[in-house]
């Protein structure tokens, strides 16, 4: 009799277990030239009354650039040009003071110049021009302080914003000219991991039958010690 008394505590036990889920949400920031700034908006993790716990938030942007890069040596000597077409993409939310998360795309190219050629085309053997370059970069940032879980919990929505700032540089000589068109844009991607704590939630008759396996089982120690 003792036996089915913590088998039937178990089952119960069971029955109102937490379970670990998450909850994402994407929003597709669509290519744009860079130097822009675009808001999001992302609905706050509904703890449900308090029955589901935040444990921790993620952010993620599937980040990439795009376009074309041209370079000239005027030096009078031959150089090394790098080119880089970059731009760099971050998520930010006036709930927390430092940047979400923060990716770089960059794409480069290396040319070996000759001394100026006299002519300022981005072209012949002192310089150069690159069409249709991409790259794509992806960064995550993962969070479970306190104040950080608080922030984004609630009813209704958030604001996020999402920065794509270009970063695309040359180098190699010391006169140097060179022109860059680039845009960008993400994927960025929002996940509440939490756990679902149901309420305990004994009815009458279960209450009865505890009750009633207790008594059994003590009933049951007392007579083996007779």
């Amino acid at each position: 009799m003792l036996k089915k008394f913590i088998a039937g505590v178990t089952l119960l036990c069971a029955a109102t277990a937490a379970n670990a889920a998450s909850i994402e949400q994407q929003f597709d920031v669509a290519s744009e030239s860079t130097n822009f700034q675009s808001v999001i908006g992302f609905n706050l993790f509904d703890s449900m009354g308090g029955t589901r716990v935040l444990d921790s938030v993620s952010f993620s942007i599937d980040g990439f650039v795009s376009g074309s890069a041209e370079v000239e040596s005027r030096d009078a000597q031959a150089a090394t040009l790098v080119t880089t077409l970059e731009a760099t993409l971050t998520l930010s939310s006036n709930l927390v003071a430092d940047a979400l998360v923060v990716t770089i795309p960059s794409v480069s190219n290396t040319f070996n110049a000759t001394a100026f050629d006299g002519s300022l085309d981005f072209a012949g053997s002192s310089g150069v021009s690159y069409d249709d370059l991409g790259a794509t970069q992806s960064e995550s940032a993962s969070y479970t302080d306190a104040a950080v879980l608080a922030a984004f919990t609630g009813l209704g929505q958030m604001n996020f914003d999402f920065d794509a700032t270009a970063t695309s540089s040359a180098t190699g000589a010391g006169n140097i000219v060179s022109g860059f068109v680039s845009n960008a844009g993400g994927l960025i991607t929002v996940i509440y991991n939490y756990t679902d704590v149901p309420a305990m939630n004994v009815s009458a008759p279960s209450s009865v039958a505890l009750l009633g396996f207790g008594l059994l089982a003590f009933a049951g120690l007392r007579k083996s010690r007779k």
